[in-house]
């Protein structure tokens, strides 16, 4: 145990090195300077702050409405304003407080202390929701991608051979996950694995979480829409990230390249290189946006970053005023 908790201080050590030199060699090639800052806090920008923010917000919407929808599809007893909070809350810890306690961990400890005799499934549906958000992110890279690729721009076909690669590794995921939906809508083979697996682990809460995968696998309309309001979280993301471009006055890109470009960012910057991802993703857009022509891509993420922050902060108020039988652990790790 000792070992693990020191592997574990090593690693996030290891992180925030390389956080603080990522963002250093961000301000020493210029993407990031002092007036970035300044920027973000001019008035003028006030009005842009606040487009942004009212398509971030409308994205966690349709979050919670997508997780809303999977617990129903389990019959599980939780109305949408306790899961918009739910959602909220999740979000804090995620975005203003990353690597310290999961946002999934907060919500599968809330959802546990409610699922009775059925242990299990809530997890379930938390997996399954990611892996919606996973699915419509690769869609919508890949969709990119192929957009990329079919441009003649020749800042674009420097990067043609790397793109290539993505999108090889991104169609790969996407046809393994259609496999699973395909072959996990078959009834006979959840009951073999389901039992498969109870006989390995001699555990029912493994059994009800598979059993949760298979409940909205089946359900076609569930998947369809799932599906849809994952893609519209994307896009309403992509939305908010883009009016951002309003604070730096330089001429840009159409909006189409910018959005396809930014969407392969937000997929690599995925990668949990820094905690938080902080400045690992600013590092990613300034070369991403840079093979489009524009020098702006690190500042725009960081503002993205700014407005993500202020808009998850009031989860930490929904955190505070749970109730003594409703509150999560408050120190946990992933």
């Amino acid at each position: 145990m000792a070992k693990t908790k020191i592997e574990r201080i090593l690693t996030t050590g290891f992180k925030s090195g390389i956080a603080i030199f990522v963002v250093f060699y961000l301000f020493r090639n210029d993407w990031l300077t002092k007036e970035t800052f300044i920027k973000l806090f001019k008035v003028d920008n006030l009005w842009v702050i606040g487009a942004s923010s009212f398509f971030f917000v409308a994205a966690q919407l349709l979050y919670t409405s997508r997780f809303f929808l999977l617990l129903k599809a389990i019959h599980f007893p939780l109305h949408f304003l306790n899961t918009l909070k739910l959602i909220m809350i999740g979000n804090f810890f995620n975005t203003v407080i990353p690597g310290m306690i999961g946002g999934d961990l907060i919500k599968g400890f809330y959802l546990l202390k409610r699922e009775g005799n059925s242990k299990g499934q809530s997890a379930g549906i938390i997996i399954m929701d990611r892996i919606f958000g996973l699915l419509a992110l690769l869609t919508i890279a890949a969709a990119s991608l192929v957009y990329v690729l079919s441009q003649k721009d020749a800042l674009l076909s420097a990067y043609r051979y790397e793109s290539r690669i993505i999108l090889g590794v991104v169609g790969t995921i996407l046809v393994l996950f259609g496999m699973v939906f395909l072959f996990g809508r078959n009834a006979w083979l959840q009951t073999k694995i389901g039992a498969i697996l109870k006989y390995i682990f001699f555990r029912d809460v493994l059994y009800r979480l598979l059993n949760s995968f298979g409940v909205i696998i089946r359900n076609r309309r569930i998947l369809v829409y799932s599906f849809l309001l994952s893609l519209l979280i994307q896009l309403s993301s992509l939305v908010s990230l883009l009016l951002l471009g309003q604070i730096v006055f330089e001429i840009h890109p159409n909006v189409i390249t910018l959005a396809a470009v930014s969407s392969i960012v937000i997929l690599i910057s995925i990668i949990p290189v820094t905690p938080g991802n902080i400045g690992w993703t600013e590092l990613i857009a300034a070369f991403g946006w840079s093979a489009v022509g524009s020098n702006a891509g690190a500042e725009i993420f960081f503002y993205w970053r700014v407005v993500t922050v202020l808009c998850s902060i009031p989860g930490s108020l929904l955190y505070l005023s749970y109730k003594g039988d409703e509150s999560p652990p408050k120190h946990s790790e992933k």
